[in-house]
């Protein structure tokens, strides 16, 4: 919520990973009824639209734990995936939101990527189907499975659902939620554990660059 000129008007900002939509100008003076109606709404509303999926759960202060030891679960498809570690999470409002964990199951350790992808649950395959098309290409990691993550059956979790209008500013901006399952799990260079390590691996990266 924002007030402005002598805090007489209001206006209402959301925001998701699509960008944002901004209410016309209410003046509360003149408009006292549709003020409350609004406060009433953001007060006493439902806000299980405004949450992310029930499939990521996590304790309170989660990194305080032990890496060894799952400090939280996450859902794909059917398999449900214990989390090891927060390895990356983007910053801000809007864009991607990519989160990526080192997760475990059945005694292996995975990758797994969430994110949301600019475009509608066919045009979010497309990174899938690229890693599809490489597997086996050394460097490139392996595609275990991938979801398009549901809120319910059929339902696939996208921005759009979240919405009550579909302005025609923000046509075109709708991102679908799509979780990677990725192996190996591989370790930053800065974690090498012998020096020839480290330096094989630099040798690596020079050799594919030039």
């Amino acid at each position: 919520m924002s007030l402005t000129n002598g805090y007489r008007d209001l206006r209402i900002h959301m925001y998701d990973h699509s960008g944002g939509v901004v209410t016309p100008c209410v003046n509360i003076v003149s408009n006292p009824n549709l003020y409350l109606h609004i406060l009433s709404c953001l007060v006493f509303g439902n806000l299980d639209t405004n949450a992310d999926p029930p499939q990521t759960e996590f304790p309170i202060d989660p990194l305080r734990a032990l890496p060894t030891q799952p400090i939280g679960k996450i859902l794909v498809n059917d398999h449900t995936y214990d989390i090891l570690e927060l390895i990356f999470s983007s910053q801000g409002l809007v864009g991607r939101g990519t989160v990526c964990y080192l997760a475990r199951r059945l005694g292996q350790e995975y990758i797994i990527k969430d994110h949301w992808v600019l475009g509608d649950k066919e045009v979010a395959l497309n990174e899938v189907a690229m890693l599809q098309a490489m597997k086996g290409v050394r460097g490139v990691p392996q595609l275990i499975e991938y979801w398009l993550v549901e809120t319910k059956a059929q339902e696939v979790d996208e921005t759009m659902n979240y919405r009550g209008k579909i302005w025609q500013s923000i046509k075109g901006t709708s991102r679908t939620h799509v979780r990677l399952v990725l192996k190996p799990r591989a370790r930053p260079l800065h974690m090498f554990r012998t020096k020839v390590e480290l330096v094989s691996a630099i040798r690596d990266i020079i050799r594919s660059e030039y």
